[in-house]
């Protein structure tokens, strides 16, 4: 063949087209993956979405041994000033199934609080929690009384930001099941009970810990839920 025949235009035209439809395609479906096609299907549409900017009322705020929470500078802020405190923010739950996410971090302090999100609320004995902290540990449970069920014993686990990054913990409660995931990663699955209250949870370090020995601070950024109306 001669190499300096040329090119038939009808199959530069075919090369230039299917370029295109290429280029558009990649663009496409890196818009899709921003609006979250590739996410984990939830309970149901948006039922409401708090960044903690606006009215609280039905909002409750509950601390122990002289923790504070409450909102501040564009967020919720767990403020811990010795070990083993509690803050915990709690709203109505729906009655059926339901996704609970939340975004969170450690913005001060020497690293090592624990926070993430609560479910199937009754008391402080009587609840479920899904936790992390910035040196990439997490832990799920449920606390039952004196008893507790560990689904995901504390230990380090690689899908963590660590430090001061937002970490993003979320749970999808339905048909008796939970699965808790960490920035979309699935972390374990279990048997759970329905009903009760959700929001968040931060817990200042163990004294055991020399994290444990100043005060600290926690951001939640964002709760959002999902779920049939």
């Amino acid at each position: 063949m001669d190499s300096h025949h040329p090119v038939p235009l009808w199959l530069w035209r075919l090369a230039t087209w299917g370029l295109g439809v290429a280029v558009v395609g990649v663009i496409g479906l890196a818009w899709g993956l921003s609006r979250g096609w590739a996410d984990p299907p939830r309970a149901g549409p948006l039922l409401w979405y708090e960044n903690f900017q606006g009215d609280l009322t039905r909002w409750e705020f509950i601390t122990s041994n002289g923790a504070a929470l409450g909102p501040g500078e564009g967020a919720l802020r767990a403020e811990f000033t010795a070990p083993e405190q509690l803050a915990v923010g709690l709203t109505s739950g729906p009655a059926g199934d339901f996704t609970l996410e939340i975004a969170g971090t450690q913005t001060a302090g020497d690293i090592g609080a624990a926070y993430g999100l609560i479910f199937a609320w009754q008391d402080e004995a009587h609840y479920s929690a899904v936790l992390v902290n910035g040196n990439g540990y997490a832990e799920a449970y449920r606390q039952a009384g004196a008893e507790r069920t560990s689904w995901f014993a504390w230990q380090q686990w690689p899908n963590i930001l660590l430090g001061t990054g937002s970490n993003r913990v979320r749970v999808d409660v339905g048909g008796g099941q939970m699965i808790a995931r960490v920035n979309d990663e699935v972390l374990v699955e279990a048997e759970t009970d329905a009903g009760g209250r959700v929001g968040v949870l931060a817990r200042s370090p163990s004294a055991s810990l020399r994290a444990g020995s100043g005060p600290s601070r926690v951001v939640f950024s964002w709760v959002q839920m999902w779920a049939r109306p």
